[in-house]
């Protein structure tokens, strides 16, 4: 996946994991990642040009 690749590219591990109910979101999959590397993260993702829909905390 586009998304996963963009991270470890990045030095920042992830996980797929299926989209928690409490997320409004229409993917049935999402990234687990650490807090600490959420604005890598994020800056990876826009930089592999990897939409969000939301960020759940």
């Amino acid at each position: 996946m586009i998304a996963t690749k963009a991270l470890r590219d990045c030095g920042v591990s992830a996980r797929m994991m299926p989209t928690p109910a409490s997320v409004q979101s229409a993917a049935n999959l999402c990234l687990s990642i650490d807090s600490a590397a959420e604005s890598r993260a994020v800056g990876a993702l826009q930089a592999a040009k990897v939409s969000l829909s939301a960020v759940h905390r």
